[in-house]
């Protein structure tokens, strides 16, 4: 492809990678040298250049926008850490989430990749006009990046302690919310990542939670700390599975 026609959407951003975008348009970076040009509709359009988190008020809108494009090449380009990932708008209201999409590579919900198949991650809040550059380069071919196959072993696709507590805590955090609300809730669950720290096993686990419960005389609580168990082993669960499914995907060398 020797020119890309782009079209360019905002899904909810706060306008900072829209002007780094427009940056790139100005004659000192020249951004139509590289064969790329902005146009007014997605029928026109072979990429879709995205930026901002996706919200509630702009997916049925974006998902239009997507399906008006030609059936090919449809190449979808996140701009921005919202757009890639939901940033720090990942956990608002606002913001439309799949809840029953988890991954180890995407706990943060609230991107492009929500609702299209991405094929070009640009992050940084916002990203400097040399970065979009590059990408745009990359995607066309005129920066050539030598891409291998990624080859794992099976103690390499096991998280850190550290990492896996922080990915669960995350997780934990949306849910917790449904049950005590944001401040006992976010209060609660600290309070169980202390324990979930302390303890190795899930049943040295469940001793602790019951020793924390007659400690406290708030029944909210207890019936919360209950509940941050039953979703911990829930997570856990997820883990093992998510782990075994991509050991079998392991390309052995």
């Amino acid at each position: 492809m020797k020119s890309i026609w782009v079209f360019h959407l905002n899904t909810g951003a706060c306008n900072g990678c829209d002007i780094e975008i427009v940056d790139v348009l100005t004659p000192y970076h020249d951004i139509e040298r590289l064969g790329v040009k902005l146009v007014s509709t997605p029928r026109h359009a072979h990429a879709l250049l995205v930026t901002g988190p996706l919200t509630r008020q702009a997916y049925y809108a974006a998902k239009k926008a997507y399906e008006s494009m030609p059936k090919k090449p449809r190449i979808v380009i996140a701009v921005g850490t919202c757009a890639c990932s939901g940033g720090i708008f990942y956990n608002s209201y606002p913001i439309r989430r799949e809840y029953e999409r988890l991954s180890l590579e995407y706990p943060r919900k609230g991107g492009t990749s929500e609702f299209l198949p991405v094929d070009l991650y640009i992050p940084g809040c916002p990203p400097r006009p040399e970065e979009i550059l590059f990408g745009i380069a990359l995607l066309r071919g005129i920066a050539q990046k030598k891409v291998h196959p990624e080859r794992y072993s099976p103690e390499e696709l096991v998280l850190p302690r550290t990492q896996l507590l922080a990915w669960v805590e995350l997780i934990l955090r949306r849910r917790v919310r449904y049950e005590l609300g944001y401040f006992d809730g976010y209060k609660l669950l600290s309070r169980f990542m202390e324990l979930v720290e302390m303890s190795e096993e899930p049943e040295e686990l469940k001793k602790l939670v019951e020793r924390e419960k007659e400690l406290t005389d708030d029944s909210r609580l207890r019936y919360g700390l209950e509940k941050l168990y039953e979703f911990y082993l829930e997570v856990l669960e997820e883990y093992r599975r998510i782990l075994a499914m991509k050991k079998k995907e392991i390309v052995v060398i």
